[in-house]
């Protein structure tokens, strides 16, 4: 695919592109348990910050225990991009949780390497052990064979503290907080570009999440790490990458995830 201008027929693939359902395989990522034994520092935090022991195992405990209840409700904005071959696509868009439920609603931007395409939204939802998926214009998509595996909860992969990683405390605001690395997340699958892109598969995936003291999540990163296969036929096999910044907002607030 040219980085400037996209032929007409691929702009056309493209803008009527809606990702099939069952095309969400289960991510294949891990993350070790093992705390780090040196901090990281994320956006805002200041060089030298620290906590005691006992603030960050208590910080990781209440933590725990929100999101393994299954009853954990939020809202995430997130932006930035996907990288896929020589291709920059920039990505905004927002996640709503209510325990294993979600709606997920993000735009992909391909205006600054596709000539006539602009931003094509893609969206997608889990409702009561069922996936449903919209890109486009395109009508509502059951998924077939949905899975917890393929769901976008973030911290699904949560169940005691031994699933957290510490990577440190951060100064934020004046107040010390404490980011940690979840295992498994999956916050935007590949098969979810626009386009002539086909047998997508995730190879790994890392979220770092600043909580504060209470254990709510403030703010994080999220990457991925895949690759997937381009054109017709058997297709030439390019990488993608995301990177995006998270901001969460309402945690615990109510949230009502409804069916398409």
């Amino acid at each position: 695919m040219s980085a400037h201008r996209v032929p007409r027929m691929l702009a056309v693939a493209m803008l009527a592109a809606v990702v099939a359902g069952g095309c969400l395989p289960a991510p294949n990522a891990t993350s070790s348990a093992a705390p780090a034994s040196s901090p990281s520092q994320g956006a805002g935090s200041s060089a030298k910050a620290s906590a005691s022991p006992r603030a960050f195992l208590a910080a990781i405990d209440a933590f725990v225990e929100r999101v393994s209840s299954g009853k954990l409700t939020y809202h995430v904005a997130f932006d930035g991009s996907v990288r896929a071959s020589i291709n920059l696509l920039p990505i905004a868009g927002a996640l709503d949780v209510s325990g294993d439920d979600f709606s997920s609603s993000f735009t992909y931007d391909f205006s600054h390497d596709y000539t006539g395409v602009g931003k094509i939204r893609v969206q997608v939802r889990a409702v009561n052990g069922h996936g449903y998926v919209k890109s486009g214009a395109a009508a509502w998509r059951a998924i077939k064979g949905f899975a917890a595996s393929q769901s976008y909860v973030l911290f699904k992969g949560v169940k005691e503290a031994s699933d957290v990683r510490y990577l440190g405390a951060v100064r934020v605001t004046g107040k010390t907080l404490h980011k940690v690395g979840i295992p498994g997340a999956l916050l935007i699958h590949p098969s979810t570009i626009p386009g002539m892109s086909q047998k997508e598969q995730v190879d790994d995936t890392e979220l770092e999440v600043v909580i504060d003291d209470a254990g709510r999540p403030r703010s994080g990163t999220w990457k991925l790490w895949g690759k997937s296969r381009v054109g017709e036929g058997s297709g030439q096999l390019q990488r993608v990458e995301y990177d995006l910044d998270l901001t969460f907002s309402k945690v615990g607030s109510k949230i009502s995830i409804k069916r398409p």
